[in-house]
């Protein structure tokens, strides 16, 4: 249930007509267009982890950027985060980030593992790291 907080959330930044539409329809037309990358699913506690990681980065933007729209802010901040500009946010630069933004107290670098585990892909064989593009749905 929970994986599917995080996709409805998701589905209705992308597509505002969505935040209308009761469970059920929401979960078919979201199934039509979100492509099958994006739906990716979490396990239970990669669920809970999005979700604390999403509500830390949306606290900080309310109270740092009210004025900024919200995909300029996920931009700016991932841009932040990948600082060799390979295109992809190690654990390092996740932690980095948090500790930027004041939020490196609220989450453990055992959730920072889990959601990079699981969002992330292997690169250079032993380093695991999470996509650009999906930090900035992550965020």
């Amino acid at each position: 249930m929970a994986s599917f907080r995080i996709l409805a959330n998701f589905a209705v930044k992308r597509s505002p007509q969505l935040a209308s539409m009761s469970s059920r329809s929401m979960s078919t037309q979201m199934t039509h267009n979100i492509s099958s990358e994006s739906t990716r699913m979490f396990s239970t506690e990669g669920s809970r982890v999005a979700t604390k990681v999403h509500n830390i980065f949306e606290e900080y933007r309310m109270q740092n950027y009210t004025q900024c729209i919200p995909s300029r802010f996920r931009k700016e901040i991932v841009n932040a985060a990948d600082k060799d500009k390979k295109g992809y946010v190690t654990t390092e630069e996740f932690e980095s980030i948090l500790r930027n933004i004041g939020a490196d107290g609220r989450i453990t670098r055992e959730e920072i593992d889990t959601i990079v585990k699981e969002a992330g892909e292997e690169k250079d064989g032993s380093t695991t790291a999470i996509s650009v593009d999906r930090m900035m749905l992550l965020i």
